[in-house]
């Protein structure tokens, strides 16, 4: 019998398809505004530069490792190419936080997802968020502005935890906050590499779902979903038929 259910957050709970071009500046800006008053001798330009770079790389190692590379960890090690540091971590994530504000605002609610959550959660079905990402408070500001966050008993995120999806030990730590034997939940998710493949390697049931109307596909040789649903109405009679 299902008994909980999590979801990844990007293009499952909340679009974040974005117009990069435009608002990366704007980010970069935020991260400027938020460090300089408490480090005013740092140059700014090349910070700029050296934090982009430091994230790409992290990016690429998370990818073939599944380590994650905090957001903070890339900014830290920015400021030491400058001599600056070691610089108070309360510093570090107010700069954080300048830079994910302007992409954060731009998020918008997949349509459908809070009356689904309400409804699992009536059903008495416990509800998690296993993100990759690497800032915990960027996805859990994001849950909390746009009304998600009281229907969630976890969110696990990968900077907090160490570990990217589909590796099966951020999915495990999910389900024993959640105390729930893997065979007991379904993840998800929008992306067979990580939410569908990490899922399914833990012993959990997964959900491909295709919320934006260009996904969905599952190759012949992929890791195969128990479903695939294209609307959050679907997702339900999917999920309340594994209660029964």
């Amino acid at each position: 019998m299902l008994r909980a259910v999590c979801f990844d957050f990007g293009d499952t709970l909340v679009s974040t398809r974005l117009d990069w071009g435009r608002i990366h500046p704007a980010m970069l800006d935020g991260l400027q505004a938020a460090l300089e008053p408490h480090l005013p001798q740092v140059d700014y330009r090349r910070l700029r530069r050296d934090f982009l770079f430091l994230r790409r790389m992290g990016k690429i190692r998370a990818e073939q490792t599944l380590v994650e590379a905090p957001a903070t960890d890339s900014l830290a090690r920015a400021l030491v190419l400058q001599h600056v540091g070691p610089v108070p971590a309360a510093v570090l994530q107010q700069g954080v936080d300048g830079f994910f504000a302007p992409e954060e605002a731009e998020y918008s609610l997949v349509a459908g997802i809070p009356e689904a959550l309400a409804r699992l959660r009536v059903m008495g079905v416990k509800l998690a968020v296993i993100s990759n990402a690497t800032c915990g408070a960027l996805i859990r500001r994001a849950l909390e502005r746009r009304m998600l966050l009281p229907f969630l008993a976890e969110v696990v995120v990968s900077a907090e935890h160490g570990r990217c999806k589909p590796e099966p030990s951020i999915f495990r730590s999910a389900l024993s906050r959640l105390d729930v034997a893997p065979g007991q939940a379904a993840m998800v998710g929008d992306r067979l590499p990580t939410d569908i493949a990490g899922a399914r390697a833990a012993g959990m049931r997964a959900v491909l779902v295709d919320f934006l109307g260009d996904g969905g596909h599952v190759p012949p040789n992929a890791i195969r979903p128990d479903a695939v649903v294209r609307s959050p109405e679907e997702m339900l009679r999917v999920l309340k038929a594994w209660m029964a």
